[in-house]
């Protein structure tokens, strides 16, 4: 805190020691009466940004649960009330109440029920013909942000290795796969929201989750949104398949995509393993590789104009093409931050 800041209600105490280890610091007498403190009192500290301690005294009284949000279902879409549960999971909540001014449409309760149960923590606890009570079963704290990141970086990385090399060797079977790992992304990237939104709005937690700063968490919430959006351009890369596996495909576009699939594969490890070790330099080496390998794309792209006249084909390819760009320009933000010097600072281990 700049003192310089502070126009009044400033005062200077000097710490002491007493016995051997112990630093105290006496409080205001004015503070100590308006807030009817007595001897054997908790007071609560909190360490804020930049070292400044917060204190605060410990209420007795029962805690008071906040109000659950209240959405009524009616009018709104499938989508639009997905979106609705989804959004206040991801903004923290602990709980929700779904309602409707009569008996829930059957289809459109089961939609609500398959959004909550998509949702880590959150469980059903009563039902009634026009209502449904949610709450959250799990503290933030059972989680460790850099865990649940990491299992979500290494299930997207599968899905694109898997759907550059269903793409070379046409293989349907691949695509199942990689669609259900799509829903597992799906629930880790709303718990990350959620884990951030929590860690943003209280610093005990944030310390909980290993959240130490805000600017860990604004390369964070870069960092996730980007993972899941690669994971959403390989499942639209398997997709193709289903397509592409009833032509005659030219071996010079299959062995370039084979060539791409082994450089991604090469490119995704660099990547994990510059975020694990928090290593800005590993960062900055792969950012060089990726500019290699968004030509390679290039060069790809090329080739099937060049080799192939089948309309349906060449659609289905630039759709691959396209989502390859996705996942290339969405790399390039993950490095991007691991290569940001500002954000390591603010980054304690």
């Amino acid at each position: 805190m700049d003192i310089g800041d502070v126009k009044e209600n400033l005062e200077f105490r000097k710490v002491q020691i007493t016995g051997k280890s112990s630093y105290i610091v006496s409080l205001p007498k004015s503070w100590i009466m308006n807030n009817k403190i007595k001897k054997g009192d908790t007071l609560t500290i909190i360490e804020e940004e930049e070292g400044e301690l917060r204190i605060a005294k410990v209420l007795e009284t029962k805690k008071r649960e906040k109000p659950i949000p209240k959405i009524v279902m009616d009018g709104l879409s499938d989508s639009e009330l997905i979106t609705t549960v989804l959004g206040n999971y991801a903004m923290g909540v602990d709980g929700l109440e779904i309602v409707s001014e009569k008996d829930m449409d059957i289809a459109k309760k089961k939609v609500a029920l398959e959004a909550i149960r998509s949702l880590v923590g959150f469980e059903v606890i009563s039902e009634s013909p026009n209502s449904i009570k949610v709450k959250n079963l799990l503290e933030p704290s059972d989680f460790n942000l850099d865990e649940v990141i990491n299992r979500l970086a290494l299930i997207s990385t599968s899905m694109l290795k898997n759907a550059t090399s269903a793409i070379v060797d046409l293989n349907p079977e691949k695509v199942k796969e990689i669609e259900a790992q799509d829903d597992e992304v799906d629930r880790l990237y709303l718990l990350t929201q959620r884990l951030l939104a929590v860690g943003l709005r209280d610093r005990v937690t944030a310390r909980k989750i290993g959240l130490d700063s805000n600017g860990a968490a604004m390369g964070w919430s870069t960092i996730i949104r980007s993972i899941e959006r690669v994971a959403d351009a390989s499942t639209e890369i398997a997709q193709q398949v289903e397509i592409l596996v009833k032509f005659k495909i030219p071996s010079e576009v299959l062995n370039l995509h084979s060539k791409f699939n082994k450089e991604i594969a090469s490119l995704t490890n660099d990547v994990l393993m510059a975020g694990s070790q928090k290593d800005p330099k590993a960062a900055l080496e792969a950012l060089r590789k990726l500019e290699k390998l968004s030509k390679l794309r290039e060069d790809i792209r090329r080739t099937e104009m060049e080799k192939l006249t089948e309309p349906k084909v060449l659609l289905s390819l630039e759709t691959v093409n396209n989502a390859l760009r996705e996942v290339i320009d969405n790399t390039r933000d993950i490095l991007k931050v691991l290569i940001n010097s500002e954000y390591w600072q603010n980054y304690k281990k």
